[in-house]
């Protein structure tokens, strides 16, 4: 009786290969598609990026798109509109949007810090300098415009009476542009801009530290309710990433001069140590800086002073994960 034939299949190099690399697509192509839009090229947005860049993100099962909409008034928009999941930043917009009615609710902070810098031409000698000059902003009553605000005042002035405002798009590069030119006198710089400018010459006149969310992370609350796991799993990876930012100095500022288009090492080494000393490991916000944005929102509605610090946030996500010991295990590397 003949034995029953037994057939060997002999798996190729080539062909097991090939197997991998569609199971790898496969595995990509099953993370969940998440965008997260972001009002300009500051500190609050590059632990972001630096958590793309790094493929953090689709450890936790998501394939995150950053997308620049500069300025805040667009971001809110989007956000409703279902074309973007996050809105990191924008954090004025997201209060004028919850007195308007608007279901938003916020998750976390990237930062509870800013610092700027006054920066004017070389010839203003001190604030008083100012007197009859004109000043650029951005499009918006933003941070930046308060702290302006605030340091005229110190120095005796009348910022209704005394300076001209003049808004400039282009993010901080177009003021730079104008600065440069002449068509303004003066202007508020986050970094690393504040020391590009001075490194073209001109004077930065006035440092100041803001307490205020830098960053801030915001959803609307119908895409909380439904999708509870998939912003946790956002927030993981967050979290993951800023710890991979802090201990990874030279591939967070590669990717910094990826975003901001820039070769300049000097300038992003200084912006790196900006954002690492800032940063809010645990994404939980302080009280004094979420009341700074109330404040700056009131000076236009004054229906932010009623808010209380606590209103329209949910902290639960971030609760949970330090609770699970997620948090910890991280700074235990």
């Amino acid at each position: 009786m003949r034995s029953p034939m037994i057939l060997r299949v002999v798996w190729s190099p080539l062909f097991l290969l090939l197997f991998a690399l569609v199971s790898f697509a496969t595995h990509v192509d099953s993370a969940e598609k998440f965008r997260v839009a972001y009002p300009s090229l500051g500190p609050g947005s590059t632990p972001c990026w630096v958590t793309v860049e790094a493929g953090i993100w689709r450890k936790h099962g998501l394939d995150v798109e950053p997308i620049l909409l500069s300025g805040g008034a667009r971001t809110v928009p989007a956000l409703l509109g279902g074309s973007v999941q996050m809105v990191l930043g924008s954090d004025v917009a997201v209060t004028q949007g919850i007195l308007q009615g608007i279901a938003l609710t916020k998750l976390g902070t990237t930062m509870n810090s800013l610092g700027y810098s006054l920066v004017t031409r070389p010839e203003i000698q001190s604030g008083r300098d100012l007197k009859g000059k004109t000043l650029g902003i951005s499009r918006g009553r933003d941070a930046s415009y308060a702290r302006l605000v605030k340091i005229l005042r110190d120095q005796g002035l009348n910022p209704n009476e005394d300076v001209k405002f003049l808004s400039i798009g282009g993010n901080e590069a177009g003021r730079l542009s104008a600065l440069k030119a002449g068509i303004i006198h003066g202007t508020m710089f986050s970094p690393p801009m504040d020391l590009i400018a001075s490194r073209d010459g001109l004077k930065a006149l006035v440092k100041v530290d803001v307490a205020i969310l830098g960053g801030g992370l915001n959803t609307t609350t119908t895409f909380l309710r439904q999708n509870r796991k998939t912003l946790m799993n956002f927030l993981k990876g967050y979290m993951e990433g800023i710890q991979y930012m802090v201990t990874h100095k030279q591939e967070s500022m590669r990717v910094f001069a990826k975003y901001f288009k820039s070769s300049d090492a000097t300038a992003m080494s200084y912006l790196y140590e900006e954002i690492t000393a800032r940063v809010e490991k645990g994404l939980r916000p302080n009280p004094e800086s979420v009341r700074f944005i109330y404040e700056l929102v009131s000076a236009e509605d004054p229906r932010a002073k009623q808010l209380g610090e606590k209103d329209h946030w949910d902290l639960s996500l971030i609760d949970e994960i330090r609770q699970s010991g997620f948090f910890d295990q991280l700074y235990k590397k």
